[in-house]
């Protein structure tokens, strides 16, 4: 388990775009635990996901469509959701003092082969967290299993 050198909730967007465009991104693969294969396209995937996010306690924090280089080292094109906690605003950590901000209550969805798509996320194995965070942090791969049914 990793345990956060810092750790705020933010409601503000420019905080979240400064941690993905500052840290590790969201879709960067060495913070990605976690994949989720689809058999459905990537708008499908994204819609289902945030279909389902409210029925998880989450809500949709912004979505941001991108084919930044940094993400997956290529021009891939992803989705990314970032979701709001059930106690408001989305969680924003460093593991510490030179660490990046992370945001982890985020899902990337991109294009398979196979032409369905993929669902990246990283893990829930941060210690030490606000158990309603924690909790929105198992409930994550949850959600995408449920709404990828």
């Amino acid at each position: 388990m990793k345990h956060p050198f810092r750790f705020w909730m933010t409601g503000s967007l420019a905080v979240v775009a400064t941690a993905l465009g500052m840290g590790r991104p969201a879709g960067a693969a060495e913070r990605h635990t976690l994949l989720q294969s689809s058999r459905y396209r990537v708008t499908e995937t994204v819609e289902r996901i945030e279909a389902c996010a409210q029925k998880h306690g989450l809500s949709i924090f912004t979505r941001v469509v991108s084919c930044d280089p940094r993400f997956f080292g290529d021009r891939e094109e992803f989705t990314l959701i970032v979701f709001e906690s059930s106690v408001g605003g989305t969680p924003v950590l460093m593991e510490g003092p030179q660490s990046r901000p992370e945001v982890p209550l985020a899902v990337a969805v991109r294009a398979d082969p196979t032409g369905g798509a993929q669902v990246l996320f990283s893990g829930s194995d941060w210690d030490d967290l606000p158990p309603t965070i924690a909790r929105d942090l198992t409930e994550l791969p949850i959600m995408v299993a449920d709404a990828l049914r």
